[in-house]
């Protein structure tokens, strides 16, 4: 953050150039030691928690808890106010070659209620006492004394607030020895008491807070990180849908989602507005506001809304389920001025909408947001650790949440998807040859294979192979990021669903009767022990969980090659050392397999029959109904032109002959939306069918969610 301008006693620097730093009128007015601009770089470099770390070379630097002090205090330092040192209750100050040294008394600190933060100081050299006091315009601006013309100084927040810049209102005011001695009395026992001590912290603050000599206002430029439009225009291709929650205000707050483009200026984009200070009046904005999103959600113009903190309140206590219908039409929102419970309350009302939440902060009072979302995103950096150590996942900068979501996001929801669904494969296999043999004897209770066989199917045969799929990728990164919208497949859980798990489930079932008919078959009229009989149904089921996971792997290296067919070469030497063992019940069995010419073809016949119709509806699938990222492999395995989503339409449609639909643009009849986000003809699809529904939200109903719409993530 950058000190840019500032307001004091109704003159404004920094307007000409920007910079108030370099602003002569500024700087001449600190070298005549102006009262009122003297007083205001006081209040910057003291009313904060900053700590000065000098450096054996005699240079100092500040160690801050926020950005905004930290912008504030190097601010006073330029204009030659500057912080030495703080020792205890000592700060020492040093302007112009003097040393001016002040007793801290008491501090009152900042909470997301007050909206502000005061000192109380005494002068050294004086022996006067003073209140120091910062904040938000709302918290400060009222205190200011009787007579005192503040017109100015709201014009000057509204001036920089529609610049982009944060501002703060910095006031004093000096107090008397007899009241300040009364206050602290009263504010020791506030933080002393056992029960509501905040509360009664606050009312004691408050009496002191009043009656301020208002001195100017500071602007600051949050300046964005690099990446961050970028990132946002990506994620949003991806559809993704984001929610700014943010302390600052509602034009600050607008200046700030056009630059990062969250939202689009007219005529691209519509911007509603929710506000209002009592019931009546945010009643009718949030209706006004609901009624233009269902009237207008079919047109192709980029709808967003913004609610203060102040109404957000009143929404949140009374009309919960308006709001609620509200935040499943929108795919923009900007609520300004919200405090940190505000913000895990919005989170928290998303996750009721079914949406899954992925909330992302850098500060302290992101923390309740960042626990209360599914996913947490902490941004490590000059704001402290706070949200990373409350996150799930940390992260230096903004932008690398596009490669966190679309790379290892999308890759990790493809490898999870294959492992949980052939861990039950490979299990469900044995357990369908076991239930196949019962019949045969009978039902008298017979294990098909002994316990030694069964506990290494799990342990050493299978495992190795499936591990090696955190090596897979269907899609280069490069192509990944190129192709946001892919990412809707994983949204729409095409790879994990109740349909494929079905298709795990039957072919699973399949192999099963193919090994063990087969098998029986095979050798049925050879005088075959139990023993031997097992080891052929066991090592037809390895032969096929090699060529189930080859086929299913999307890209090979030498690590999943020496895993996969490493292990199938371990099972028979494995499986030979044991028949070494005269003790072991396999003596000799695998010696007298590997010897028989029928053995080997009855392997060779279980994987043709096993793996060919598997490998024809693949084929088919792959050449015939091919999916977009079906597409996207061919163009990276022919090394052709890289196709986009946006072209795939026109391109399935010419090599299929409009014969077949892509279910990129193709919706699919009959089925769940929970399974089918946003696949269908337009990306306004999913807004048009929740727009459709016409009751009054401010009249007793029934439930006003509708029963099934995309499970997008936001991004809070």
């Amino acid at each position: 953050m950058i000190f840019r301008r500032c307001c004091i006693a109704g003159t404004l620097y920094g307007n000409e150039s920007g910079d108030a730093l370099k602003d002569i009128e500024l700087l001449n007015a600190v070298a005549d030691n102006s009262p009122h601009v003297i007083k205001f770089l006081t209040v910057m470099a003291l009313c904060n928690t900053v700590i000065p770390i000098k450096s054996p070379s005699g240079t100092i630097s500040y160690k801050a808890q926020s950005q905004d002090e930290d912008a504030l205090v190097n601010a006073a330092s330029n204009l030659h106010v500057v912080l030495v040192s703080k020792n205890g209750n000592n700060a020492e100050i040093h302007f112009n070659r003097r040393v001016i040294q002040y007793e801290i008394l008491d501090i009152l600190e900042f909470t997301s209620d007050r909206k502000r933060m005061s000192i109380v100081i005494s002068d050294s050299q004086s022996g006067k006492i003073f209140l120091l006091s910062k904040g938000a315009d709302e918290a400060i601006l009222p205190l200011a004394y009787c007579g005192q013309q503040i017109k100015t100084f709201v014009d000057a927040v509204d001036k920089y607030a529609q610049l982009g810049l944060r501002t703060l209102c910095l006031g004093w005011r000096e107090l008397s020895l007899e009241e300040y001695l009364e206050w602290s009395r009263l504010f020791k026992e506030a933080n002393s008491a056992l029960v509501d001590r905040e509360w009664k912290v606050a009312e004691v603050c408050q009496k002191l807070e009043h009656t301020l000599d208002i001195l100017g206002i500071s602007a600051i430029e949050d300046r964005l990180q690099d990446g961050v439009p970028e990132t946002i225009e990506i994620l949003r291709q991806s559809g993704i849908n984001f929610w700014m929650l943010t302390g600052d205000k509602q034009s600050t707050a607008i200046q700030i989602a056009l630059l990062c483009n969250l939202i689009s200026s007219e005529p691209k984009g519509q911007l509603l507005y929710i506000n209002g200070k009592t019931e009546d009046e945010v009643a009718r904005s949030l209706e006004r506001v609901l009624l233009t999103m269902r009237i207008t959600s079919s047109e192709p113009k980029e709808l967003a809304f913004v609610v203060d903190g102040w109404a957000l309140e009143i929404i949140l206590t009374r009309y919960k389920e308006a709001f609620t219908e509200l935040a499943v039409l929108s795919k923009t929102a900007i609520c300004c001025r919200v405090t940190p419970s505000q913000k895990a309350q919005l989170v928290k009302l998303l996750k009721s909408c079914d949406y899954r939440t992925l909330a992302i902060g850098d500060g302290g009072n992101d923390v309740r947001m960042i626990q209360q979302a599914h996913i947490g995103v902490g941004i490590s950096g000059r704001e402290g650790l706070q949200a990373a150590r409350a996150a799930d996942y940390s992260i230096g900068k903004f932008r690398f949440l596009k490669r966190l979501i679309l790379v290892h996001g999308r890759y990790s929801y493809n490898r999870t998807a294959f492992l949980s669904q052939y861990s039950f494969y490979k299990s469900l296999l044995i357990c369908f040859i076991q239930i196949l043999f019962s019949f045969v004897s009978g039902i008298a209770g017979t294990s098909l294979f002994n316990s030694v066989s069964l506990m290494a199917y799990n342990v050493f045969y299978t495992s190795i192979p499936v591990l090696t799929t955190v090596l897979d990728k269907d899609l280069s990164e490069k192509t990944v990021t190129q192709n946001p919208e892919i990412l809707l497949y994983c949204q729409a859980g095409r790879l994990l669903n109740p349909s494929t798990f079905a298709g795990w489930f039957g072919r699973s079932l399949y192999h099963a009767i193919v090994v063990f008919l087969i098998t029986i078959h095979a050798y049925a009229n050879e005088k075959s022990e139990m023993e031997e009989l097992s080891m052929v149904a066991l090592s037809g089921s390895i032969w096929l969980q090699a060529f189930v996971v080859t086929l299913e792997m999307s890209s090979f290296t030498f690590l999943q090659f020496l895993a996969i067919w490493g292990n199938f070469a371990a099972f028979y030497v494995i499986n030979l050392c044991i028949s070494t063992i005269p003790t072991a019940g396999m003596y000799t069995i695998m010696f007298r397999l590997c010897r028989q010419p029928s053995y080997w073809i009855t392997m060779l016949l279980i994987s043709g029959v096993g793996m060919g119709p598997v490998l024809a509806l693949k084929y088919f699938r792959y050449t015939y109904s091919p999916s977009a990222i079906n597409i996207l492999q061919k163009a990276e395995r022919s090394r052709g032109p890289m196709y986009t989503l946006v072209n795939l339409e026109s391109q399935l449609r010419s090599e299929q002959g409009n014969s077949t639909n892509s279910i990129l643009t193709a919706p699919v009849k009959n089925k769940n939306s929970v399974y089918e986000p946003l696949l269908s003809d337009s990306p306004m699809a999913s807004r048009r069918s929740l727009a459709s529904s016409s009751f009054d939200i401010f009249q007793p109903a029934q439930s006003r969610v509708p029963a099934a719409y995309p499970r997008n993530i936001k991004t809070s």
